[in-house]
């Protein structure tokens, strides 16, 4: 019988994981780190978890099951230290026969804090911030922190980290859009008056670390840590290695401590027409958020930003198109996978 249906997401009411969301490379690593030194807390990432579960099948066969176990083999070795934990025979048992998706996250991110002695476990995958409602269908009581940071100082961050420092028009326009997009989910948490999200500036944490790291205790409901404050300690456990094995360039910074003069830094990498183009975009967030333009008052967008709106356009049609294809391409690979299984003798799921 082909294996069509993903595992379904299920509910887990009595667990109260954290998630870190936020536009990439917006402070989410370095917060994530500081967090996990909380002896009650263990907060690890990027698991692209709600990106990924049409991998996983809803019944029990061979290849799903060796999906599930590899996939998250790989997890485990990329955000910490225990690549081994899913060596027992009984963990792996329980993971192939995980009912729901909340069941198999607790199960993985569980065990990671069990390892270290904590109760509670969290996640970081910035991306999740689109994905809040899958997390609440699977945690009603997860705890969001949501870290938000200067556009421009996004814009630039991300055209070094993921385009080779091409800083064009397009570049700049794309990944101010991108900001303007995360921040929309804000305006939704607002307007919800969800008392599980919190808003955190990245400026506020780096300039003022400690109170900002007292008010997340507070609002997760743990007590602040000393510990916590030296984070950087401990990055090359937690930091998803690059190819040599070591911290890649683009969180090389984690491994020192915070350093309030990076929230100025894109002024001396941005040339003024392309923070000009950022504040065109994105104006009227930056105000909201408390981010001063270096213009005296915001212009709305002209010709320069609207000619890049049909390609815009074009753009998230494909991103929402591609989204769509992988539903059923997904429910194909399983349908192949237990296809594959089924000659199979059974219990050999593992």
């Amino acid at each position: 019988m082909f294996n069509l249906r993903p595992i379904p997401l299920g509910s887990l009411a009595e667990v109260e994981p954290v998630f870190i969301v936020g536009a990439a490379r917006s402070g989410t690593t370095p917060l994530q780190l500081a967090l996990n030194r909380n002896p009650e807390i263990g907060v690890y990432g990027e698991t692209q978890a709600f990106f990924v579960r049409r991998k996983f099948g809803a019944d029990v066969t061979e290849a799903g099951s060796w999906r599930r176990l590899e996939f998250w083999r790989l997890v485990l070795a990329s955000c910490s230290p225990y690549a081994d934990l899913l060596d027992r025979e009984e963990i792996q048992q329980r993971l192939a026969h995980a009912s729901s998706y909340a069941q198999l996250l607790d199960l993985v991110m569980g065990a990671i804090a069990t390892r270290e002695g904590k109760s509670r476990w969290g996640e970081k995958t910035p991306a999740h911030i689109f994905r809040l409602n899958e997390i609440r269908t699977c945690f009603p009581k997860a705890r969001i922190v949501h870290i938000v940071r200067d556009p421009r100082a996004v814009v630039c961050s991300n055209i070094k980290a993921f385009t080779h420092s091409q800083f064009n028009d397009w570049n700049v326009y794309s990944f101010a859009k991108y900001w303007v997009r995360c921040l929309r989910v804000h305006g939704r948490e607002i307007a919800a008056r969800n008392d599980r999200y919190l808003l955190v500036r990245y400026e506020d944490f780096v300039t003022r670390p400690q109170s900002t790291l007292e008010e997340i205790c507070s609002f997760l409901g743990v007590p602040f840590a000393e510990d916590m404050m030296r984070a950087h300690l401990a990055a090359s456990d937690y930091v998803r290695p690059g190819r040599s094995g070591k911290i890649p360039p683009m969180h090389a910074l984690t491994e020192r401590p915070l350093d309030s003069t990076r929230t100025d830094a894109w002024k001396t990498i941005l040339s003024a027409e392309q923070s000009k183009l950022v504040e065109q975009i994105a104006g009227k967030q930056m105000m909201a958020m408390g981010y001063a333009p270096a213009r005296k008052e915001y212009v709305p967008p002209q010709m320069r930003v609207s000619r890049f709106s049909p390609r815009w356009a074009l753009f998230e049609g494909s991103r929402i198109a591609m989204k769509n294809i992988k539903v059923p391409y997904w429910a194909l690979r399983r349908a192949l996978d237990s296809e594959r299984a089924a000659p199979k003798q059974a219990g050999t799921s593992i």
